[in-house]
């Protein structure tokens, strides 16, 4: 078995997780020798529309995502994008936001932007909204905990990385896998995440696909999302490498929800 990524060989393992909620869970594994790229393949979970903030999953998402309140994740991570590419009627594309209202607060600050929801369903009913197969590229993209979900690794990229605009930006945000015991990790046991990226095994995807990516780590990192929670940014020119640069260079992180 060659691994998805790089064609490296991949190796099997019964990985058991030692840390609650999931402890004692046990998947099949395999990792690949080369980039590092993990997969947890029986490890498949459908999107719940409602889950209970009792569970790790809900009270993950109750954080996340914008309420009536405040905005979460991906409006911090849209208005990041905005910033960086410079664009004064900038197209904005949630993918994989499920329920999530952010881009609400997106239309509200700004208003000369343009959203649209690309998923695999129209769950909000909303006229701004693509299928997967359908949808035009965007100056802006951001994909929020969703790349841990690609069952087919270099397919569901390619239909994510076709919508960055020659000078737009993707944003995504994920736990990345960082060589350490993955039994002491929670992230890879929960209920759909079949895909533990590494750095490398997105770099490589990067440079296949024609892009260059950028790892930075969010607020969330610091307190709740713990150490492998990381923004992962791909673009196609050049002239972002340091539009990204100068942004970072006053902005010791990465924006994300609030505590």
């Amino acid at each position: 078995m060659s691994c998805p990524v790089c064609d490296a060989e991949v190796k099997t393992h019964a990985y058991e997780c030692a840390v609650a909620p999931y402890k004692g869970k046990v998947l099949k594994g395999y990792r690949c020798t080369g980039c590092d790229f993990v997969q947890m393949p029986e490890n498949i979970g459908g999107f719940s529309k409602v889950v209970s903030n009792a569970t790790l999953e809900g009270s993950l998402r109750n954080f996340r995502n914008a309420n009536d309140e405040r905005p979460g994740r991906e409006f911090y991570m849209a208005e990041m994008g905005m910033d960086i590419v410079g664009v004064e009627a900038p197209s904005v594309t949630f993918f994989g936001s499920g329920l999530n209202t952010d881009h609400r607060w997106v239309k509200s600050k700004y208003p000369k932007a343009t959203t649209k929801l690309v998923d695999l369903e129209n769950m909000q009913g909303l006229d701004s909204f693509e299928t997967i197969a359908e949808a035009t590229p965007s100056d802006v993209i951001v994909a929020s905990e969703v790349i841990e979900h690609f069952e087919e690794p270099l397919e569901h990229f390619k239909s994510l990385i076709r919508l960055i605009k020659q000078n737009g930006i993707l944003i995504c945000s994920s736990n990345i896998f960082d060589g350490t015991d993955i039994s002491r990790h929670q992230y890879p046991f929960v209920p759909g995440h079949v895909a533990y990226w590494s750095p490398l095994a997105l770099i490589k995807v990067a440079t296949d696909l024609g892009c260059f990516v950028d790892f930075r780590t969010p607020e969330v990192g610091m307190h709740r999302g713990g150490p492998r929670k990381k923004y992962i940014i791909f673009y196609r020119n050049i002239e972002l490498l340091f539009r990204i640069s100068h942004y970072f260079g006053t902005h010791r992180l990465a924006p994300s929800e609030k505590e």
